[in-house]
């Protein structure tokens, strides 16, 4: 049975197929393995977690690999979303996973503020566990610039690990390179989206670079 999300799909071909040409460039630069499109229900598929995943989503371009001694995989996921106060819409990511050495790490958000903020409501309504933790993080580690872009989700018994975690330095560099993208760590991954249908080169390679550093950032935290 055909769903929405073959026929919206069917009309963005156009887009697709140049999105696709521009993800595959990529990979090869850096020497991920490309292996194109998936199907989430393929039980050799593993697919790519975090706040995207659902039973409806469809994965291509999904590559896999090392890059500068960081276990990385990427895709890019199309998915009909359910907006407040609006109809089902197209949503599309390219999500990178990074791969943590460390596993002592909790559940956290980081919200992009000011940039699209209806496409974050289901973060907000699947994990209504967590709080906002800026409030606690603002005095220690001190950015104005950064509060004034992220917002910071996790469980409130998690916060003195958070805040660990998030030194002055952490908190700048994640404000001045990965804003406006989402960021999520669950388990011992870092994921960060990309949203929306406009992906460049240059969106790709800040994304692949900043989530690096954070990477090591956090290993050594």
């Amino acid at each position: 049975m055909r769903t929405p999300l073959y026929y919206t799909l069917r009309q963005m071909k156009p887009q697709i197929h140049a999105r696709g040409r521009l993800l595959r460039k990529f990979t090869d630069k850096i020497g991920l393995a490309y292996l194109g499109s998936m199907h989430q229900h393929d039980d050799e598929y593993d697919a790519i977690r975090g706040f995207t995943a659902s039973t409806s989503h469809r994965d291509a371009h999904y590559a896999v690999g090392t890059y500068e001694g960081h276990n990385i995989r990427m895709v890019d996921r199309f998915d009909i979303q359910k907006r407040s106060g609006s109809a089902k819409q197209p949503q599309s990511w390219v999500i990178f996973e990074f791969e943590l050495q460390v596993i002592d790490i909790p559940h956290v958000f980081f919200v992009p503020t000011g940039k699209n903020g209806s496409v974050y409501e289901r973060i907000f309504n699947a994990n209504i566990h967590m709080q906002p933790l800026n409030s606690i993080l603002h005095h220690v580690n001190h950015s104005p610039n950064f509060h004034g872009k992220y917002q910071i989700l996790s469980r409130p018994t998690h916060s003195h690990r958070v805040e660990s975690l998030l030194t002055s330095p952490v908190i700048f560099g994640i404000g001045e390179k990965l804003w406006p993208y989402a960021l999520e760590i669950d388990r011992n991954k870092l994921y960060i989206y990309i949203s929306g249908a406009s992906v460049t080169e240059s969106s790709l390679s800040t994304a692949c670079i900043a989530g690096m550093w954070l990477v090591d950032e956090l290993n050594a935290a």
